[in-house]
């Protein structure tokens, strides 16, 4: 049986938005020494002929996905690879190199998950805090069970709280790109739908529990979410190109988030504020700083081993099989802000988040039989489940197997 076989209907795992710029703050427990990473240092180049088929798979991945480019770096226990392919604008044509800065979404949600873990540990706040003891009274005051929902559940989405419309807010920012949408609009949204069910009780994606953990990371910590997360995770993590966005613009080699209409008008989302996401989806990053980030979380160096293993334990609510574009049958489950993939009898467990914003697909991955990392992005949300099957399910059989396609 091949690995991953292409099967339909597929379910978009896309669970995305938002990026980054932030300021550095004092007075956070957590050190603020960059980690000693095992990665950039001791791991060498693949040898030789793998770097060779992975170029190739890549790039013939992009052209066959439809999608202008592609970053990908994978780090395995003997080496790091890092590569890009294709463009990283379609108009005007620039190339894409692998050191680009991308919008990375969602993936953000897993920042202020760990901060919230750290927190925690810090006895700053309990998980099972009511989510009332540590928001604003305002908000507090719009939210029926706020007396009863906990941190937890926020982390988790088994809150019943509402997401907000993403679409009309973009859409809004980009008629108005000098005008930025703040978070309170969305979160509002988000609010004023009122309850969907009883807390704990089901299982409901919303960036507007990530949008409310920001505002009890501000209360817990004392400084603002963006300082916490620079101080706390980004300079820990040796993450030199990474930052929480609040401009409407990324500074030096970026992928420009462009989507094609059918009629070939490029729409660029690029240089849009996206303060509306606040903590579910403001990063910037680049595939070398996601995967220092995701060795520091693993090894310990971010948060201890039982924090790590709450992300990991998904909640019953959540819990589905569901075919996933390229890589098949899976089963999947959301933990405090890190979700799981597992196709067991395939030897692939996937831990990490997806982020999808017009014109931006992100993928942090950790492949737990192989204890490989990789991150990756792709200049176009509405393609992602074509990058899935053509890029990434490609590149996981070429690991697992050592040969590629039609050799």
């Amino acid at each position: 049986m091949p690995l991953f076989p292409r099967t339909k209907p597929y379910i978009l795992l896309l669970i995305g938005i938002v990026i980054t710029a932030a300021a550095l703050s004092s007075g956070c427990m957590q050190s603020a020494e960059p980690v000693q990473e095992a990665g950039d240092l001791s791991r060498s180049a693949p040898p030789t002929a793998v770097a060779s088929d992975l170029e190739s798979i890549v790039s013939a991945g992009v052209a066959s996905a439809g999608v202008p480019g592609t970053l990908v770096e994978i780090s395995t226990p003997e080496w790091t690879w890092n590569y890009a392919a294709g463009n990283a604008s379609l108009s005007p044509v620039v190339p894409a190199t692998p050191e680009m800065r991308f919008i990375s979404a969602s993936v953000t949600k897993t920042f202020t998950s760990v901060a919230v873990q750290q927190l925690a540990e810090d006895g700053r706040l309990s998980l099972g805090d009511p989510i009332d003891r540590w928001l604003p009274a305002d908000v507090a005051e719009e939210i029926p069970n706020s007396s009863t929902i906990t941190v937890r559940q926020l982390l988790d989405h088994t809150s019943g709280i509402a997401d907000y419309n993403e679409d009309a807010i973009v859409l809004e920012e980009y008629a108005n790109p000098d005008t930025p949408i703040p978070y309170q609009v969305g979160m509002r949204q988000g609010l004023d739908a009122g309850p969907l069910y009883p807390p704990g009780t089901n299982y409901t994606y919303s960036n507007v529990n990530y949008i409310l953990l920001t505002l009890i990371i501000d209360e817990a910590a004392g400084v603002p979410y963006e300082n916490y997360v620079t101080r706390n995770i980004l300079v820990p993590a040796g993450m030199n190109d990474t930052f929480v966005h609040r401009t409407n613009h990324i500074p030096g080699p970026h992928m420009r988030a462009q989507e094609s209409e059918e009629d070939g008008t490029v729409m660029d989302f690029t240089d849009l504020y996206i303060q509306f996401d606040r903590g579910a989806g403001d990063i910037v990053s680049t595939t070398a700083d996601l995967n220092r980030f995701h060795r520091a979380l693993r090894s310990g160096a971010l948060i201890g081993p039982a924090s790590l293993a709450a992300m990991e334990n998904t909640s019953p609510q959540s819990q589905k099989i569901g075919l996933v574009p390229g890589l098949g049958e899976m089963s999947v489950g959301c933990g405090y802000g890190y979700f799981t993939q597992q196709n067991a009898s395939e030897g692939l467990t996937l831990y990490g988040h997806t982020g999808g914003y017009y014109g931006s697909y992100t993928i942090l991955y950790y492949w737990a039989e192989k204890d490989t990392y990789i991150a990756m992005n792709s200049n176009s949300a509405a393609k992602a489940g074509a990058v899935n099957e053509e890029v990434l399910a490609p590149v996981l059989r070429y690991l697992k197997e050592g040969t590629a396609a039609g050799q």
